[in-house]
């Protein structure tokens, strides 16, 4: 699948599940309306390196048996690695057809780059972990998240209920995907079930 499109183009329903997904978290852009994350027009700062050969690195496979890193990466369809030790890239490795320039879906990268941008706001002092995340979004203020604190919401320790059952249509992970126009309403699905509308309905 590298590069071109699978030999049957995954439906709305499927494009985020194996095998379908090794094609489609590079092309996310040609199912649905994205929006690029770009680091804008400022200075770029090169990040120096010191290469290591990490491939051989003794690690746990997926199964917790003796593994090597290459085996792990390839064993969990690993698209890109980057490890960094005092500022410096130390290894940094690209898989089926990934480039470090290929825009890739990030789904939970984008909440570890997000939290560690928060602690840098902590640092400085312009963010507070203990004020009431409304401070900072008051949209949730009629939500379940009222309440929490910041703090909360980084250690996601908030309480707040959520199934992420991706096999079942009802759970809220699955009306989730609904509600963002990440997928459509399921067939066949009870046609009593209120499902969350999304901007475009």
């Amino acid at each position: 699948m590298q590069g071109s499109p699978p030999a049957l183009v995954p439906s709305r329903m499927d494009w985020d599940r194996p095998p379908w997904n090794r094609w489609a978290f590079q092309h996310v852009r040609e199912i649905l309306p994205t929006a690029e994350v770009w680091r804008g027009t400022g200075p770029v700062r090169e990040l120096p390196r010191n290469d290591q050969d990490l491939d051989r690195l003794q690690v746990a496979g997926v199964e917790g048996e003796p593994a090597t890193l290459a085996t792990l990466l390839d064993q969990t369809c690993t698209d890109g690695l980057i490890v960094l030790k005092d500022g410096a890239i130390v290894h940094e490795r690209y898989f089926n057809g990934m480039t470090e320039r290929t825009l890739h879906l990030s789904q939970s990268v984008a909440k570890s780059i997000t939290a560690a941008v928060a602690g840098i706001l902590i640092g400085r002092g312009v963010l507070n972990v203990n004020a009431p995340i409304t401070d900072y979004l008051p949209e949730l203020h009629e939500t379940a998240w009222r309440g929490a604190t910041l703090q909360h919401v980084l250690d996601m320790t908030t309480g707040v209920r959520f199934s992420e059952d991706y096999t079942d249509p009802y759970s809220d992970i699955g009306r989730s995907d609904v509600a963002s126009g990440w997928k459509p309403i399921p067939p066949g699905s009870d046609p009593d079930f209120r499902w969350p509308r999304t901007c475009g309905s």
